[in-house]
């Protein structure tokens, strides 16, 4: 709750809640800007929102007043750049350099916009979701998992039988380009309409063994096991992939300070020093605070000194300390959890 507001006959008035708040305003709007508004709302925002405008039905004048006023003091410093500042990006760039340079270029620097796939499979609860990829062709199936978070579709795959856990995990890792009919049909199956003018589009590169990898490291331990066990079998090269990208430079995090060190001690300057420039802020203080103070201030002078790397020099150097790492865990010198999937 809020804290009570004073009026002038000294009398209490205890303000609502800040999404009792919402709901106030989006009854009190026509029902064409309250529609927009909900648009723009996750399907969990949605649904809160909506219990709330419920449980308003009854307030009164006061109650509406105080809510009207606490809008206003949360949104007066709020600057108008922000909204459908994505949609004047977009105009702006495909006036000055055509539609087909403006998005070449924007799709290195714009934040990533969900598809309408992704936006549509957000609304569909798990239990549904894992009843349309058990009557879908796995190769449909593994196209929806690839716009599904990883978590979702962890939580989905365990509501569906083992064998097709590894099928389908196996299916998202060796995904190729998705044709737009494909995509398409998909979507018209999300929707229960037929397949529209998206057809036209270009492939999409979907799916892939990080996806795959994403998706197993969200299942719980036992689970992730047995699926990467089954795609082992089903394809060892495919399995090496995807075991490769369960376990990256990010994921020392998860390490202790003792394996930490016992990892950086085994690891060349030539290579930690390159790996580091490509890694949080938070992980290289956790690596030099697991070192000497001396061995610490070298690499740290050894870095401001190096001239800058490329990309492809900093990803081989890191993964040259995973690889440390890894046999250290496969000898039982250290160990280390990411996700569901416990490495020791």
């Amino acid at each position: 709750m809020a804290e009570p507001v004073k009026e002038e006959d000294g009398q209490q008035l205890e303000l609502i809640s800040g999404r009792q708040t919402a709901a106030i305003l989006m009854l009190l709007f026509d029902d064409e800007e309250a529609a927009k508004i909900l648009e723009r709302l996750e399907p969990d925002e949605a649904e809160l929102l909506g219990e709330a405008m419920f449980s308003v039905a009854d307030v009164d004048a006061i109650q509406i007043d105080g809510s009207l006023e606490k809008f206003l003091q949360l949104t007066k410093n709020q600057s108008m750049l922000a909204y459908k500042s994505d949609e004047k990006v977009g105009r702006v760039f495909r006036q000055a350099l055509g539609t087909s340079r403006a998005e070449t270029m924007m799709n290195r620097f714009a934040p990533k916009r969900p598809s309408n796939i992704a936006e549509l499979l957000k609304w569909v609860p798990g239990k549904d979701l894992a009843e349309l990829v058990e009557n879908e062709p796995p190769q449909i199936a593994a196209v929806l998992i690839s716009f599904m978070t990883p978590e979702a579709a962890a939580e989905m795959l365990q509501l569906v039988p083992s064998e097709l856990q590894e099928e389908l995990i196996y299916r998202v890792a060796t995904l190729g380009p998705v044709s737009a009919h494909a995509l398409a049909q998909i979507h018209a199956l999300l929707e229960n309409n037929g397949p529209s003018a998206e057809e036209i589009a270009p492939p999409m590169e979907i799916g892939g063994v990080t996806d795959s990898a994403s998706i197993i490291n969200s299942l719980p331990k036992q689970i992730s096991q047995s699926v990467l066990k089954g795609v082992t079998k089903r394809d060892r090269k495919i399995a090496k992939q995807i075991e490769d990208e369960m376990f990256v430079f990010a994921d020392l995090m998860n390490l202790s300070k003792k394996d930490i060190g016992s990892v950086v001690r085994k690891v060349d300057s030539a290579i930690l020093v390159p790996a580091l420039r490509g890694a949080s802020s938070e992980l290289k203080e956790k690596i030099f605070d697991a070192m000497s103070q001396r061995a610490a201030e070298t690499i740290q002078d050894e870095m401001d000194e190096a001239p800058p790397q490329p990309m492809e020099a900093v990803i081989s150097a890191q993964k040259g300390v995973i690889a440390i790492a890894k046999v250290m865990i496969d000898n039982g010198e250290i160990s280390m959890s990411t996700g569901g999937a416990d490495y020791v």
